[in-house]
């Protein structure tokens, strides 16, 4: 074996450590965030379009559901097991509005925030109001999709 010169060794050292690493692939951020706007916007479609499934169908295995004045709703199964209202009631309209939609810098999670104003249609008299605060915490899934983890909502209304 031929014997190597000092100056070649730290080189040689410095190439090996290089070929072991590998660059951690870039983010984009702005594509993220544009899938996660999309996928809000199905998830209030599809409340809209009163389509439990699908709405369900948007929620991770590990969701946490934060709902006003009652118990949290914990997992899928919790989830599946919910009394959406919302959707059971046909009297109730819903239309919401994305405020907010952030994603983090690794583009696995990321969270909205949309306001939906909400019609509560009566066979008598003036229909009845509210204003929802929708705030949710999403995952990236393993296929690219994006799936709730954690769904906060309360009302915008002055207390009564």
């Amino acid at each position: 074996m031929p014997h190597m010169n000092t100056p070649t060794r730290p080189f040689l050292a410095a190439a090996f450590l290089l070929a072991g690493c590998t660059a951690q692939p870039t983010v984009d951020v702005e594509a993220e965030r544009a899938a996660l706007r999309e996928a809000a916007t199905a998830y209030h479609t599809a409340v809209g379009a009163k389509d439990g499934e699908a709405v369900v169908g948007m929620y991770d295995q590990s969701a946490l559901m934060v709902p006003p004045n009652a118990d949290l709703v914990e997992g899928l199964a919790g989830v599946q097991n919910y009394r959406f209202g919302f959707i059971e009631n046909a009297a109730v309209e819903i239309d919401f509005e994305i405020q907010r939609v952030e994603v983090s810098a690794a583009g696995d999670i990321g969270w909205t925030l949309a306001i939906g104003e909400i019609t509560i249609n009566q066979p008598e008299g003036p229909p009845g109001r509210d204003l929802v605060r929708d705030f949710h915490t999403w995952k990236k899934q393993p296929d690219g999709s994006w799936k709730v983890v954690v769904d906060v909502w309360n009302s915008g209304m002055p207390a009564a």
